[in-house]
């Protein structure tokens, strides 16, 4: 049992730098408070997977290991918050990042590992508990022998008193031992599990059968971005400018614009709005010109498609004409931009959740110079990849609550509460129910006959023969018990002799100077009145080996 439970205690609580899968953590902040104080210690142990709403540990490349819940997944990344957080972590860890799930929470004990003082009183429980664990017994032993010595039961160099057999108590009722190897064997197995009942019992009641979580849900809105303008002569293959081309308004005047818009979630989507296309002149001294660019269209299904014609040549000569105007010189008042801006509002719920209203809008700009419009990428021509600036995203979501039934973490086997609670219980009630099956087969081996008991207990060393004419002589030495005939048999590697005398039955084993004798006499089962073998007889002349 010892053995086991050392093995269990190694298996489930061994860290990773003794070789075991345990990893600990001292916690310290207050992100995950109420659950979490600084000072407190959490167990982590790794998993094959992880899921929405779990406690892990992962591994930030700034700060070493952080204690947070789970609360959305995104692009195979994990997204983390504390639950006292009003922020989600600017890191978003892979699942290789991820170093194990909360096993076990111990509120407090971490600061054995961090304070000095209670590390040294830490160590100094842990040497007093070893010291009791093996200084208890010992001493509970010596205090034994003593009283055995004052009542005279345990004296030396009394060969003559009799001694009752190890099978009974002092009572002089019969111990466990009388059933057995087996019956043995039995009660450690009920020990053990009543024991694994007992620890699962203690996790599962002292923990909720639910829990409460915030599930991220998330959503990303994505656009599309495109033109072609028809074009004249052969500048262009297939006689047209297309996306991302720069477009020469003396062969290709007009610009047909589009722009897709979609909006994707991990959960349902009940949405409705509208998008508008508008298109905005505008020079580097501030001044700017509206163009219209077509009516609202209606969202259907999360999606819009808008589609706009831009005059190109047309702009050119309004520019001329604003020009000339207002006497500025092109040089002076250029280059102009002319920027196409969507317009996306969107309102409705994700889930069972509402949705705050959500506005998209990334603009598309053109670089008006002198004989063609080119796509303004920003300052110095490359402050964002033309790729991103033609297909634009925004993600964004919602924390919803979520009820789910909480589990206890067993072996990498993860059972809910309310599961280990009732398996507990049921083991417990098994283990009663086997105690007082061997309950009831104790009181029944206490009543057997005493040759019964030996045989179930020492049958596998016996081997029955007739008896001996020369059983009793000089040179034979009678044993007290039968426990000390099976240790001279154990001890020397032989067989117990098994034989019915006159007055009972003979026990004896034989070496090549002396025969070791124990005999059972015929009485009745009173242990009181049963009949114990003693060592008065036929001591004079017992060879040296014998004694």
């Amino acid at each position: 049992m010892l053995v086991a439970a050392l093995g269990l205690f190694w298996f489930t609580m061994a860290p990773t730098s003794m070789g075991g899968d345990a990893i600990y953590v001292v916690t310290s902040g207050i992100s995950m408070e109420p659950h979490f104080h600084t000072g407190d210690l959490a167990i982590l142990r790794p998993a094959g997977s992880y899921h929405v709403g779990e406690i892990v540990g992962y591994l930030s490349p700034r700060i070493g290991i952080v204690l947070h819940r789970i609360i959305g997944v995104v692009g195979g990344r994990f997204l983390m918050k504390g639950d006292n957080n009003n922020f989600v972590d600017s890191f978003h860890p892979l699942p290789s990042d991820v170093v194990g799930r909360l096993w076990l929470h111990v509120p407090k004990l971490g600061q054995l590992f961090n304070d000095p003082r209670y590390r040294k009183a830490g160590v100094a429980v842990t040497v007093v508990a070893m010291a009791g664990t093996i200084g208890i017994p010992a001493q509970r032993e010596r205090r034994r022998r003593r009283i055995k010595l004052r009542r005279g039961e345990d004296t030396p160099g009394t060969p003559n008193r009799p001694r009752r057999s190890a099978r009974y108590d002092e009572r002089g009722n019969a111990r466990l031992a009388v059933l057995g190897a087996t019956g043995q064997l039995v009660a450690s197995v009920i020990a053990l599990v009543a024991l694994a009942a007992l620890v699962l019992g203690a996790f599962a009641f002292s923990r909720a059968t639910t829990s409460t979580s915030s599930v991220r849900l998330t959503y990303q809105q994505l656009g599309q971005w495109s033109y072609r303008a028809v074009a004249t002569g052969d500048v262009y293959a297939g006689g047209a400018a297309t996306t991302g081309q720069p477009v020469f308004y003396n062969v290709a005047p007009a610009m047909t614009v589009g722009f897709s818009y979609q909006l994707t979630a991990s959960a349902p989507l009940h949405v409705a709005g509208q998008a508008q296309l508008a298109a905005v002149i505008s020079s580097p001294d501030g001044w700017t010109h509206d163009l219209p660019m077509g009516p609202a269209v209606p969202l259907a299904a999360g999606a819009a498609r808008l589609v706009g014609t831009v005059n190109l040549t047309a702009i050119r000569q309004y520019l001329d004409a604003v020009a000339a105007q207002t006497g500025q010189l092109k040089a002076a008042a250029g280059p102009y931009t002319l920027t196409l801006q969507p317009t996306v509002v969107v309102s409705g719920s994700l889930g069972n959740t509402p949705l705050k209203q959500l506005r998209f809008g990334p603009p598309l700009a053109f670089s008006l110079q002198s004989n063609e419009a080119v796509v303004y990428l920003g300052p110095g021509g490359s402050s964002m990849p033309l790729a991103k600036i033609l297909r634009p995203i925004a993600l964004g979501g919602v924390s919803v609550p979520v009820t789910t039934s909480a589990s206890v973490a067993i072996f990498g086997l993860h059972p809910s509460v309310a599961a280990s609670r009732v398996l507990a219980l049921w083991l417990l009630l098994a283990c009663l129910l086997g105690s007082l099956v061997l309950v009831l087969l104790w009181r029944t081996a206490r009543r057997a006959p005493d040759i019964e008991r030996i045989e179930a207990r020492y049958g596998s060393l016996m081997v029955a023969v007739e008896r001996p004419s020369s059983l009793v002589d000089v040179g034979s030495v009678r044993v007290a018990r039968m426990e000390d005939l099976v240790k001279i048999a154990e001890y020397q590697g032989r067989m117990i002799f098994h034989c019915e005398g006159e007055s009972g039955h003979d026990y004896f084993v034989r070496d090549p100077t002396s025969t070791y004798l124990f005999t059972l006499v015929n009485h009745s089962h009173n242990p009181e009145s049963m009949a114990v073998a003693t060592t008065s007889a036929d001591t004079e002349g017992h060879s040296p080996g014998g004694q």
